[in-house]
């Protein structure tokens, strides 16, 4: 599997996203999340590479992958905002 570019920046809205072209995109935010979440960002974003879609087929790559993905996932819902807006917006 291979990839482009991994991007680190601190963004507004996304935690980690795969262009087409195969660049991997990580918020610098996740720092301040529990390394597990970390990894579970990685781990979707690497599928991506795989399928760039969230499809079944997708998300069996993810499971297969990182079986603890759901709770590290609903960690990042739960507790994601709130470090988002720590971030100076102006």
């Amino acid at each position: 599997m291979s990839y482009g570019r991994i991007t680190l920046r601190c963004q507004k809205t996304r935690w980690g996203s795969c262009s087409a072209k195969k660049n991997l995109n990580f918020n610098i935010l996740l720092m301040l999340t529990p390394a597990e979440v970390i990894d579970s960002v990685i781990v979707h974003e690497l599928c991506h590479l795989v399928e760039m879609n969230h499809s079944p087929r997708f998300y069996k790559l993810v499971y297969a992958a990182y079986p603890e993905y759901d709770c590290f996932n609903r960690w990042l819902k739960d507790n994601g905002a709130a470090i988002m807006a720590r971030v100076d917006r102006h």
